[in-house]
């Protein structure tokens, strides 16, 4: 798979997937709600879809307008013992900058 960056308005759900590297495929998927990270053999994130994207990154300024015309975006994700921190990096055919935005997911115990 190669790298893809899609953007559902109906669904309001953003898709984001770095590609495979040589020999690497999907194992699972870290189900964090209205997050989904998917894990490859080499136990890297390379994908995320984020339901409701527009609450994520609304305290970004980054509206649904924004999420229609994206035209690349990038991620890196840090497990922490306590959660889950995405930092983004967001470009869109609309606007002239690049726009960083970071999400910081808790972990909590689910019985």
């Amino acid at each position: 798979m190669k790298k893809r960056t899609d953007y559902d308005k109906e669904n309001d759900t953003l898709f984001l997937h770095k590609g495979f590297e040589d020999g690497e495929k999907f194992k699972a998927n870290i189900d964090l709600g209205e997050l989904i990270l998917d894990v490859s053999t080499k136990e890297r994130v390379v994908g995320i879809q984020i339901f409701s994207a527009s609450y994520f990154f609304k305290e970004f300024d980054i509206e649904k307008s924004i999420l229609e015309n994206i035209s690349d975006a990038t991620f890196k994700v840090r497990m922490t013992p306590h959660g889950v921190i995405i930092g983004f990096v967001i470009k869109a055919t609309t606007i002239k900058n690049e726009i960083p935005a970071k999400i910081v997911v808790p972990l909590t115990a689910r019985y």
